[in-house]
């Protein structure tokens, strides 16, 4: 098989870049290689869903305003001929609390998002108080109020983009990348464990949480690694005015679901790998001695609960600096790019990091928002770039 573009990985990242390429009309013969077609595994169909202007750089400030837009749009701009392109789009906004310590940070961070035009309330304890009153306040010095943020389904988006690349002529490949084959001038071909091969000019790496088993095949040593993250599905009977996403310095995060709630922690406890059985060992009682305590603390209501599900999923975690890498990682293979390590944040930069990623194929360049400071060469010459405050 023979492409222009070989797309490894088709989660959302990867959907998303086929999307924006197929759109442009220059890409030529877009290819997909996607072992898991269920997507029983992929990080994207497990994640939250949050989407946040709640940042301390101003290229995630960019890419999350560019996405919201992008998402508050989805259903219109990618429905089509008998396919409705839900995403459930919930612009309940965004909540970052924080104590004593945290708080200089968050108005600083305020300032910032401001001045990239985002809409920010800070609040301090009797302004939250008023606006959420069932949100705990006993260890809260400040608290960030971002009401144009919101969350999506993930999952509703990863088909959105595949169903409508698909419809403009990509070509999706259930296989798995077992080696890649290179020459003077580059990755000149992918070997599938099928046993076949797909030829191309232009390798993505948008693999995930498997992005730096793709990349060592160019001899490339990614700092990304799987960590894993497990989310909870509550009840609480207790009556609860309609609140954001909430999100906290332990990193524990909430937000409405169904009639419910759903929320978590990251596992910074455990080793990174994957861990896909969360009902036995470490995280058997994960839930009632870790993220209880914490969701209660942070929603006093919360104290009163029905647990009704625990689901695990993978955070493809930059442990550099933890924020994303993009573009070209090495010399020996020009025409090998990747877009890995959002350690949390891929969904909600789906959009803009897919059409970014075909500006540098189609133009060799950024064209809209300049993500040079998010490539590889601040690896290279250790020079981290990491989010400052919650993450």
């Amino acid at each position: 098989m023979k492409a222009d573009i070989v797309i490894v990985g088709s989660g959302i990242m990867g959907s998303a870049a086929a999307y924006f390429l197929a759109c442009d009309g220059r890409a030529g013969d877009v290819v997909v290689i996607e072992p898991d077609a269920s997507y029983a595994r992929a990080a994207t169909p497990q994640g939250a869903g949050g989407c946040r202007q709640l940042f301390s750089r101003p290229e995630n400030v960019q890419m999350s305003a560019y996405s919201l837009d992008f998402y508050k749009s989805f259903n219109a701009q990618m429905s089509f001929d008998g396919y409705a392109a839900e995403i459930d789009f919930r612009d309940r906004g965004y909540l970052f609390t924080v104590g004593p310590e945290g708080a200089a940070t968050l108005e600083k961070n305020a300032t910032l998002q401001e001045g990239e035009g985002a809409q920010v309330e800070l609040l301090d304890p009797d302004g939250l108080a008023v606006r959420f009153p069932s949100v705990g306040r006993s260890d809260v010095a400040l608290a960030c109020y971002a009401p144009d943020d919101g969350w999506i389904d993930p999952h509703g988006a990863l088909q959105g983009f595949r169903k409508n690349a698909e419809r403009l002529g990509v070509r999706y490949v259930a296989d798995r990348v077992r080696g890649l084959e290179l020459s003077e001038t580059g990755v000149v071909r992918a070997e599938l464990e099928s046993g076949g091969t797909v030829a191309g000019d232009m390798f993505l790496n948008t693999a995930g949480a498997w992005a730096t088993e793709i990349a060592a095949m160019v001899g490339v040593e990614l700092p990304v690694v799987p960590m894993c993250r497990v989310q909870h599905y509550w009840l609480c009977d207790a009556e609860i005015e309609p609140l954001p996403l909430i999100k906290d310095e332990s990193g524990v995060f909430f937000r409405a679901e169904g009639e419910g709630w759903a929320g978590g922690r990251p596992s910074f406890d455990i080793a990174p790998g994957f861990v896909w059985d969360v009902d036995r060992g470490f995280f058997a009682n994960y839930f009632e001695e870790t993220v209880w305590p914490l969701i209660a603390n942070r929603v006093p209501k919360f104290e009163s609960i029905k647990l009704q599900s625990t689901w695990g999923g993978h955070y493809a975690q930059n442990t550099f600096d933890g924020n994303m890498i993009i573009g070209q990682v090495t010399d020996a293979a020009p025409n090998f790019l990747v877009a890995c390590g959002f350690s949390g944040h891929g969904i909600m930069h789906a959009p803009a990091v897919g059409r970014a990623l075909a500006e540098l194929v189609l133009d060799g360049g950024y064209r809209t928002i300049d993500l040079a400071r998010m490539e590889f060469g601040r690896v290279v010459e250790n020079a981290p770039y990491p989010e400052l405050g919650i993450v």
